[in-house]
C-alpha cells in the first residue's frame, strides 16, 4: 500500500469511528475504484467502527462514489448522500463545438476544484451532466463558464432517464467457462492473454473491489470494470449451447459513462 492509499485507509478508519461516537451520519469523498478497493479493506480493520455503511454516486451505476457512514439502524433517521447533479450545456448551441470527457474534466481542474469533490461525468454531445459534492455545487454554478471555446451555463439537473437506458447495451455471449478473463476477452474482443496486464496492473474490479487473479468466476449479479475499456453487468446465465459453451446475457455500459 503506497503513502496516498495510507492516508486513505486511516482516514475511512477515523470516519467510522466519528461517525460512532458521536451518533451522525458522516460522508467520505468521492473515491475512485481503486480507492474503493482501500476502502474495503479498512472495513476489515479491529479499528473499523461496529457501524454500517452504503456507497453511492448519485445513480446505482456510476463508478465514482461516496461512502456513507451510518444508516437509519445505527440511528433512527435517514439522511440522503450530499450529491448533487449539474447539467452543463453551452450558450450558444447554434456555434458551439462537442468537446470530449478529457476537455470537461480539464476545464473543472483548471477552477481548482479538487478530483474527489465530484463523481461521473457523463458527455453526449454538446451537453453534460457531472455529479458533485453538495459543497461544491454552489461554487461550479457560478464558476464554470467555458469549457474549451464553447461559453456554457450550468444549473441542478437530473440525469435523464434517457440517458441511463442509452447507456447500456444488453448482449449474449458465449464463453469456454465465467472465468474473468474469459468474459472480459469476449466483451471487449480480446484474447485471453491480453487481458493478464490488466489483472496484475489492477485495473479490473469486481463489485469495487480490485481483483488480481484473473482466474476469478464471475456470477449473476456482478459488475465488472476494466479501466480503459468500460464497464459491464453479468445479468445471468442462459444454459450452454450446441457446441458446450456457456451463455452469459451482458449488460455493456456505452460512451455516455465516463469517469
Amino acid at each position: 500500500m503506497n503513502e496516498q492509499d495510507t492516508i486513505l485507509y486511516n482516514r475511512i478508519i477515523e470516519l467510522s469511528n466519528r461517525a460512532y461516537r458521536n451518533n451522525i451520519y458522516v460522508f467520505s469523498d468521492f473515491l475512485s475504484l481503486s480507492q474503493q478497493d482501500v476502502f474495503y479493506q479498512a472495513t476489515k480493520d479491529k479499528a473499523f467502527a461496529p457501524i454500517k455503511y452504503d456507497l453511492f454516486g448519485g445513480y446505482s451505476n456510476c463508478e465514482r462514489k461516496m461512502v456513507r457512514f451510518g444508516s437509519e439502524y445505527d440511528f433512527g433517521y435517514e439522511v440522503e448522500f450530499p450529491i448533487k447533479c449539474i447539467k452543463v450545456e453551452p450558450l450558444a448551441k447554434k456555434f458551439a463545438k462537442e468537446y470530449t470527457h478529457r476537455d470537461y474534466l480539464g476545464s473543472l481542474m483548471g477552477l481548482g476544484i479538487d478530483r474527489k469533490k465530484f463523481g461521473d461525468i457523463f458527455v453526449d454531445g454538446m451537453e453534460a451532466y457531472i455529479y458533485v459534492d453538495e459543497s461544491t455545487a454552489d461554487y461550479l454554478l457560478e464558476n464554470f463558464v467555458s469549457v474549451g471555446r464553447n461559453s456554457v451555463k450550468c444549473s441542478f439537473s437530473q440525469l435523464p432517464e434517457s440517458y441511463k437506458q442509452a447507456n447500456l447495451k444488453e448482449v449474449t455471449i458465449q464463453v469456454a467457462s465465467p472465468r474473468a478473463d474469459a468474459v472480459i476477452a469476449k466483451v471487449y474482443n480480446l484474447s485471453r492473454k491480453d487481458t493478464i496486464p490488466y489483472f496484475t496492473e489492477k485495473k479490473v474490479s469486481v463489485n469495487g473491489h480490485i481483483v488480481e487473479n484473473n482466474d476469478k468466476i464471475l456470477a449473476a449479479g456482478d459488475t465488472v470494470s476494466v479501466r480503459g475499456y468500460g464497464k459491464f453487468n453479468v445479468i445471468s446465465e442462459g444454459g450452454l449451447s450446441r457446441k458446450g459453451k456457456l451463455n452469459l446475457n451482458i449488460e455493456i455500459f456505452g460512451i455516455l459513462q465516463n469517469r
